[in-house]
């Protein structure tokens, strides 16, 4: 069972080069969302299929660790903005993945948010970038187990820690949506 291939990864970036990204629109930037939240869903869909029995744990771990090689993909859209965004764009789903590697694992924190937040930012200093991400991925993992992302935790501005974030934040919106949808159809 593949729950997400090349194929997919290349529409999104056959969606990325023919989008008009213009620095000005904040919507412009929408396809790259909208890849986060595909990869999210595959990872769910992946968390399902094991839950479900139709999957190993460790398949669906192999899964992930495919999604993960596709991030290793070089990619010039011919355009610097696309570019750079595409960069940021990687970096938070590497958070994802790790995010949802580190659940099916079993690794899990007991720290807070905040506390794991400002020893990922002191990691990031001295530093242990992947260390930094590991604990991010840290908060990834205690939203898939039910917790939801604060809205005041203290975000570094200037870090690629920044990026993670977002992918952590497409989790925690992503279970938050499904959420209300499964409310909404309840009530039909």
């Amino acid at each position: 069972m593949e729950l997400y291939n090349d194929e997919r990864f290349n529409n999104w970036l056959n969606k990325i080069r023919e989008t008009e990204v213009d620095a000005e629109k904040a919507e412009s930037f929408a396809v790259f969302d909208q890849m986060v939240e595909d990869f999210v869903v595959a990872c769910l869909n992946i968390i399902k299929a094991v839950r479900n029995r139709e999957i190993k744990k460790n398949e669906g771990i192999n899964e992930i660790e495919k999604m993960n090689e596709l991030l290793n993909t070089k990619v010039d859209f011919g355009d610097e903005i696309k570019n750079e965004f595409f960069e940021f764009t990687k970096e938070g789903l590497r958070a994802v993945l790790k995010s949802f590697r580190y659940y099916l694992d079993g690794k899990s924190s007991r720290k807070d948010f905040a506390a794991l937040l400002k020893d990922a930012v002191n990691k990031e200093k001295s530093g242990n970038l992947e260390g930094a991400l590991d604990l991010i991925a840290k908060m990834g993992v205690k939203i898939l187990k039910g917790e939801r992302l604060p809205e005041d935790l203290e975000i570094p501005e200037d870090s690629i820690i920044l990026n993670w974030l977002d992918g952590i934040d497409a989790i925690n919106t992503t279970l938050i949506l499904s959420e209300i949808d499964v409310a909404n159809a309840s009530e039909e």
